[in-house]
């Protein structure tokens, strides 16, 4: 079962590193900011949102 994260579009300082990392999880389609956690493993899911550095990505327990 896939993770279940959350955006903060709020706090988000669109500093990319999400995009870069994993691009096939976190992308900009249609204009709209796309999370597809199953696109890569649980791991290095959870590696992309403890280096968000403002921190608007969270894991959903």
């Amino acid at each position: 079962m896939a993770l279940k994260l959350t955006w903060d579009k709020d706090v988000c300082i669109h500093s990319g590193n999400c995009v870069k990392t994993l691009p096939q999880v976190f992308k900009v389609e249609n204009g709209k900011f796309v999370i597809e956690p199953s696109a890569a493993s649980d791991d290095k899911v959870r590696a992309v949102v403890a280096a968000c550095p403002s921190h608007a990505l969270k894991i959903q327990d």
